[in-house]
């Protein structure tokens, strides 16, 4: 007589649910900060070429003359990316306080559409990240915080930034602060000496390719074209073919026209 086996149920029904829900190894890992990242600036690269692409086929279209009155339809000058900044402050909420972080905090200050948007993840940076290498991407926005944001609060940020231990975000602090000195001040002057000499020690020791060249092109621009230094001697040909310099001209008054065609 076959006698029943109460252990074969329960077996059969942990087996049943093992196959449905899956190994831990066969189970899907989470996205990895960067992968994320990744994915983010995929998606912003479809963004900016569906938007080029409909304004190609926009400029196709014949313009349709406005009636009297009539306001004419403003254009976006970028794509909006509110949806994408969206992401990347929940990512940067799931990474808060780690290295991982930044790049989305910096994607949200980069593409906000507004001062309101960038306010709070740019403070964030400056409070909890201000050491990261990463904050050198910021380095191009320094010399307009005061158009961003109060006087005070850009002068603030500028110092916090000041103390970073990355050379190379000091280096764009430097740069940002003694920018108008290289365009203004005289050049044989100690001022204009001292900045320069700062800015080229700062650059040695940031190593930093964009902020070297940023440096070398403003001392350059105004050590070559800057009021009272001689124009460097340019040589052409007229339109009759005659070879001339632009030092034949020397105490006249000569109108330059550069152009170009694209």
């Amino acid at each position: 007589m076959n006698r029943p086996m109460p252990w074969v149920g329960p077996l059969l029904l942990s087996t049943v649910l093992a196959a449905q829900q899956g190994s831990p190894e066969t189970a899907p890992k989470p996205a990895t900060a960067a992968e994320r990242l990744a994915a983010l600036q995929a998606e912003q690269k479809q963004v900016i070429d569906d938007y080029r692409k409909a304004m190609a086929e926009a400029a196709k279209k014949p313009a349709q003359p406005a009636q009297p009155g009539q306001a004419m339809p403003a254009m976006r000058m970028r794509p909006s990316f509110k949806p994408l900044v969206e992401k990347a402050k929940l990512a940067a909420k799931d990474y808060a306080g780690t290295e991982d972080a930044v790049p989305f905090l910096l994607f949200q200050v980069q593409n906000a559409e507004g001062k309101n948007d960038l306010a709070e993840p740019f403070d964030t940076l400056l409070a909890a990240h201000v050491d990261s290498p990463k904050l050198a991407e910021l380095g191009g926005m320094l010399p307009f915080l005061g158009n961003i944001f109060a006087a005070e609060k850009a002068q603030a940020a500028l110092e916090r930034l000041g103390q970073s231990k990355d050379a190379t975000v000091r280096g764009f602090v430097l740069f940002t602060n003694h920018k108008q000195t290289i365009e203004t001040a005289d050049v044989a002057g100690a001022e204009y000496g001292k900045a320069k000499a700062e800015l080229l020690d700062i650059a040695k020791l940031a190593g930093n390719a964009e902020l070297t060249q940023q440096i070398d092109d403003a001392i350059g621009t105004r050590e070559k074209f800057g009021i009272g230094v001689t124009a460097p001697d340019i040589a052409g040909e007229d339109l009759d073919g005659v070879a001339f310099k632009l030092s034949d001209y020397k105490g006249k008054v000569v109108f330059l026209d550069f152009w170009g065609d694209w």
